[in-house]
C-alpha cells in the first residue's frame, strides 16, 4: 500500500516537474529565437538604410510579425487559457459565444470579419479595448472609438476588395498565360487591396463563471474567397493559436462540403507537424430544430451521422442549441437553458481544459511552435520565396554585369579591328598609286593642279571619306542599339510576365480610396530604355572636316620638292617626293584614326555606363546594393539556422532518478 502511494506520489511529482522544466526550456527557446530575429532585423535595417529595396521591406514586416509570434508563444506559457470558437460564419458561432459568456458581446447578425480575432477579456476595464497590430504593437481605445475605427477598417477592406475584384475581371480577359494571371493577382493584392494591420481586438466583458477561467476567442470566417472567386479554407492559421477549441458543426447540415473541407484541412495540417485533435470539443448546434422535426430519434440519427462523417477527428459530440441557451440565460428560463445543452458543454470545457490547463497549454504551445516553423520552412513562405529569388538574381547580377561589359568590349574590339582594316587597305592602295604615278606631279603647271591630282587620284580622299562616314555611322548605331537592347534585357523587374504600368492605368479610381500606402513598383515601364541617349548626339558631325580641313597645310611642304626646273627636279627628286607623300598621308590618317576612335570610344564608354547604371539601379531598387544584398541573404540564412534548432526537452530518466532520491530521502 505504501509502495503504491509512494509510486503515485513520485509519478505526480515527476509529471509536474517535467511540465515545469518543459515550460522553462520552451520559454528560453522562444526568447532566444526572438533575440535572433531582432538581431537579424537590426542587420537588415542597417543594410537597407534609406535605399529603395522594395522587395526587402515586406521581409522586414514579416520578420516583425514572426518576432511577435515568438512573443505570443512566450506569453502564452503563462497567460489565461484561451478558448477559441471555430466554425462556419452562419452556424451560430456568435450566439454560442454570447451564451457561454452569459451576455451579448458578439454581433449575431453581422458577417464575420476576415482579418482579425476578437478576444473577450474580463480583466479589461468597462470602457477600454486593446487593439493589437501585426507587428506586435498595441494601443488602448475607448469602446466607442474602437467600434468606429474597426468600421472604417472594414469599409476600406470591403471597398478595395470590391473594386479590385471588379477590375480584375476586365484585366483577366487580356492575360494570355497562367503566370501572367498569377502575377496580376499578386500585383493587385499588393498594390491596391487594403489590408488592415489589426490582427486582434480585446473587448471588455463582465466577469462570469466561464470568463473568470478562460479567454473566449471569436475567430474570423474560415472559408473565404480569393480575388478570383476561388474558395480558400483557412483553419490552421487560428487553430494553432488556440489552447482549446470548440468546433461548431451545424446539426441540420452535417453533409456540408465546406464543413468537411475545414476538418480535412485541419487534419492535413496537423499530420505535417505530428499533432492531433485532442484539444477540441465538437459541438452539434441547432439541435432544437432536429428535435422539433423528429424528437430523440432524429437526434440520435444526427449523432450517428456525425460519427460517420467526423468520427475519426472527434471522440464525441455535444448536442446544443446556442439560440435556446442564450434566450434561456437572458430570460433566466431554467428549462430552456437545461434543454439547450449549454451546461453539458461548460462541464466538458471544465473537464477537458480547466482541470488540465497547464498540460493542454504546453501541448498547444508546442503545436503552435511546430506550425510556425513548418510555415516558415515551406517554399511558398514569403521569406523562403524571397531568399530563393534573391540568390537567383544575385547569380544573374554577376552574369548580366559580365554580359554588359563583354558586349561593349566586343563592340570596341570590333570597330577597332574594322577601322584598322579600312585604314590599312587605304594606305596600301595609296602607296601603290604614289609609287606608280607620283612623277606625274612634275608635269602640272600650278600647285592647284597638283593638289587636285594628289587629293582625287593619288589619295582618293572622297572615297575614303565615304567609307569612314559609313563606318562611323554604323558603329554609332550599333552602340546605341546595343545600349537600348541590353538595358531592356538586363534590368531587374519585380514582375516578369506583366506590365504594371498598363494595369495602373485601369485603376485610376483607386486614388479616390483612403489608402495611403499605394506605390508604383519598379518594373520594365520605369526603366526608360528607349530614352537612353548618348550625350554628344550623333558624334563627329562631319568626317570630311577631319580629312580635308588640314589637308592644304599638309601638302604645302610638298611643293618645295617641285622647284622651277621641273626636268632636273623630276630626275633627282621623284624618290623623295614619293616618300614624302606616303609619310604625309600616313600621318594624316593617324590623326583621323585617333579622332574617330576616340569619339567611338567615348560613346561606347558612355553607353556602357548608361546600361550599367540602369542595371545596377534596377537591382538596387528591388534588393538594395549588391554587396548589401549578400549580407541580407546571410542574415536570412542565419534565420533558418536558428529555426532549425530543436527545443531540448527534459531527460525523463534523470528526473525520475532525481525525484525518487528526494522522496525516499
Amino acid at each position: 500500500m505504501f509502495k503504491d502511494s509512494a509510486a503515485k506520489s513520485i509519478k505526480t511529482v515527476i509529471a509536474n516537474k517535467n511540465r515545469q522544466v518543459m515550460k522553462n526550456r520552451m520559454r528560453n527557446h522562444f526568447q532566444r529565437l526572438q533575440s535572433d530575429i531582432n538581431q537579424i532585423l537590426d542587420d537588415i535595417n542597417f543594410e537597407t538604410g534609406n535605399e529603395n529595396a522594395k522587395l526587402v521591406h515586406p521581409i522586414i514586416d514579416e520578420l516583425k510579425a514572426l518576432n511577435f509570434k515568438m512573443i505570443q508563444l512566450t506569453e502564452g506559457l503563462d497567460k489565461t487559457f484561451e478558448l477559441f470558437v471555430v466554425g462556419m460564419g452562419n452556424y451560430g458561432k456568435s450566439t454560442l459565444i454570447n451564451a457561454l459568456l452569459e451576455q451579448e458581446v458578439a454581433d449575431m447578425d453581422v458577417r464575420p470579419k476576415t482579418w482579425k480575432v476578437d478576444v473577450y477579456d474580463a480583466t479589461l476595464s468597462d470602457d477600454t479595448c486593446l487593439i493589437v497590430y501585426r507587428d506586435g504593437g498595441s494601443e488602448h481605445r475607448s469602446l466607442e472609438e474602437t467600434k468606429i475605427f474597426l468600421e472604417e477598417e472594414e469599409n476600406k477592406t470591403k471597398r478595395s476588395r470590391q473594386l479590385v475584384k471588379s477590375e480584375l475581371k476586365k484585366v483577366l480577359s487580356e492575360l494570355k498565360t497562367k503566370e501572367a494571371v498569377k502575377e496580376t493577382e499578386e500585383y493587385l493584392k499588393k498594390e491596391f487591396l487594403y489590408q488592415s494591420d489589426v490582427v486582434e481586438v480585446r473587448w471588455p466583458i463582465n466577469p462570469t463563471y466561464l470568463s473568470k477561467r478562460f479567454m473566449v476567442v471569436d475567430t474570423p470566417g474560415l472559408v473565404q474567397e480569393n480575388l478570383s472567386g476561388d474558395t480558400i479554407v483557412s483553419v490552421q492559421k487560428y487553430y494553432h493559436q488556440a489552447d482549446g477549441v470548440i468546433w461548431i458543426l451545424d446539426a441540420t447540415k452535417l453533409a456540408s462540403k465546406k464543413s468537411k473541407d475545414m476538418v480535412n484541412e485541419l487534419e492535413k495540417s496537423l499530420s505535417k507537424i505530428g499533432g492531433k485533435t485532442d484539444n477540441i470539443i465538437a459541438v452539434l448546434n441547432r439541435i432544437d430544430l432536429v428535435r422539433k422535426n423528429g424528437g430523440e430519434e432524429a437526434e440520435q440519427k444526427v449523432l450517428d451521422e456525425a460519427n460517420k462523417h467526423f468520427g475519426k477527428y472527434f471522440e464525441n459530440f455535444i448536442c446544443i442549441s446556442a439560440k435556446q441557451a442564450f434566450n434561456g440565460i437572458m430570460k433566466r428560463d431554467k428549462q430552456q437553458r437545461s434543454e439547450s445543452g449549454i451546461d453539458s458543454l461548460i462541464n466538458a470545457v471544465d473537464a477537458n481544459f480547466y482541470e488540465n490547463a497547464q498540460k493542454v497549454q504546453l501541448q498547444s504551445r508546442e503545436l503552435s511552435y511546430k506550425q510556425i516553423i513548418r510555415e516558415v520552412t515551406e517554399d511558398s513562405y514569403i521569406i523562403k520565396a524571397y531568399m530563393q529569388r534573391l540568390r537567383k538574381e544575385q547569380e544573374e547580377y554577376i552574369e548580366r554585369k559580365e554580359s554588359i561589359i563583354n558586349r561593349f568590349n566586343r563592340i570596341g574590339q570590333n570597330y577597332k579591328s574594322e577601322f584598322e582594316n579600312i585604314t590599312s587597305s587605304f594606305l596600301d592602295s595609296v602607296e601603290i598609286r604614289v609609287n606608280n604615278h607620283a612623277q606625274v606631279l612634275f608635269d602640272f603647271e600650278t600647285d592647284r593642279e597638283r593638289e587636285e591630282y594628289i587629293k582625287d587620284y593619288l589619295f582618293c580622299l572622297d572615297e575614303f571619306q565615304t567609307k569612314l562616314e559609313k563606318f562611323h555611322k554604323f558603329w554609332l548605331e550599333e552602340i546605341v542599339t546595343s545600349m537600348n537592347q541590353l538595358a531592356a534585357e538586363t534590368v531587374f523587374t519585380e514582375y516578369k510576365h506583366i506590365d504594371p504600368e498598363a494595369i495602373n492605368k485601369m485603376f485610376k479610381e483607386i486614388n479616390m480610396m483612403s489608402k495611403n500606402n499605394i506605390s508604383y513598383s519598379l518594373d520594365s515601364a520605369d526603366i526608360q530604355t528607349e530614352n537612353l541617349s548618348l550625350a554628344s548626339g550623333a558624334g563627329i558631325a562631319a568626317i570630311g572636316g577631319l580629312i580635308f580641313g588640314p589637308f592644304g597645310l599638309l601638302l604645302a611642304g610638298i611643293t618645295s620638292f617641285l622647284g622651277v626646273n621641273k626636268g632636273i627636279a623630276k630626275l633627282f627628286k621623284s624618290g623623295n617626293l614619293k616618300r614624302k607623300l606616303n609619310e604625309t598621308i600616313q600621318r594624316h590618317v593617324k590623326d583621323i584614326k585617333k579622332s574617330i576612335l576616340d569619339d567611338l570610344e567615348c560613346k561606347n564608354k558612355e553607353a556602357k555606363g548608361n546600361v550599367l547604371n540602369e542595371f545596377i539601379q534596377s537591382f538596387q531598387m528591388l534588393h538594395g546594393p549588391y554587396e548589401s544584398s549578400l549580407k541580407i541573404e546571410k542574415s536570412l540564412n542565419d534565420l533558418y539556422k536558428a529555426v532549425e534548432r530543436p527545443i531540448i526537452y527534459p531527460d525523463i530518466k534523470s528526473l525520475i532518478v532525481y525525484e525518487n532520491k528526494k522522496i525516499l530521502a
